[in-house]
């Protein structure tokens, strides 16, 4: 898993975290109630807070191995995190209930903490809604894509076939030009023969006035004499 995708989870449990002892410092004050009962909703106070300062350690190690650029912005989150999680304690503590109880988290003993156990399932709970609202989301922008790019397949499927019309009607008109210099080749062809074959006969009639020529003088001229 990426480092910012642990980023990520570890904030989203710490949010529950935090939203479940924002909670517990709206109920009513237990000073009538048992000692059961008293007992419990400490051990729950003490549990999620233990578990928030457990969420806020892991958080600040992921912060060193994120890239330089994006660790400014971590870290003012976490910093955000550690104040709402500083005034639940102080919250927490100016209730009666808990007058008697060292402050959470902030160097004195406490008679509970959170097992593994315990953080683990809650961590596996949150982690399991967590994953699901994200892969509900991703599937929702899988088909938006899936969506986007069947539809400019389509068109692209479009204009492939208007070009490959455009093409046969060009190459069409190709084969008809060229069947046309053919048939103007073999014109031509025929023409340059046509030309030599009438300056042969030219120059034979020529030759042949001369010799007639020649002859009728000879004999006007030259055979009376």
């Amino acid at each position: 898993m990426a480092s910012s995708e642990i980023y990520e989870e570890l904030k989203d449990r710490l949010r529950y975290v935090l939203d479940e002892l924002k909670l517990l410092t709206k109920q009513p004050d237990y000073r009538n109630a048992n000692g059961e009962t008293l007992q419990e909703h400490d051990k729950s106070t003490q549990r999620l807070c233990s578990q928030a300062h457990a969420l806020i350690k892991d958080l600040e190690n992921e912060v060193y191995q994120a890239p330089m650029s994006f660790r400014a912005g971590m870290n003012r989150e976490i910093k955000r995190f550690k104040y709402d999680l500083d005034s639940i304690e102080r919250n927490l503590e100016r209730n009666p209930i808990h007058m008697r109880q060292a402050t959470f988290g902030r160097g004195s003993s406490s008679s509970y903490s959170a097992s593994p156990q315990e953080v683990s399932e809650q961590s596996t709970v949150l982690l399991g809604h967590k994953s699901l609202k994200r892969a509900t989301d991703s599937i929702a922008r899988s088909q938006m894509v899936s969506s986007e790019n069947e539809a400019i397949g389509n068109n692209i499927l479009n204009d492939l076939d208007t070009q490959r019309e455009q093409l046969h009607r060009t190459r069409d008109r190709l084969e008809d030009t060229n069947v046309e210099l053919t048939r103007s080749q073999k014109l031509l062809r025929s023409i340059n023969r046509n030309v030599i074959t009438n300056r042969i006969v030219l120059i034979g009639i020529i030759f042949l006035e001369l010799v007639i020529l020649g002859c009728v003088v000879y004999l006007r001229f030259f055979r009376n004499k």
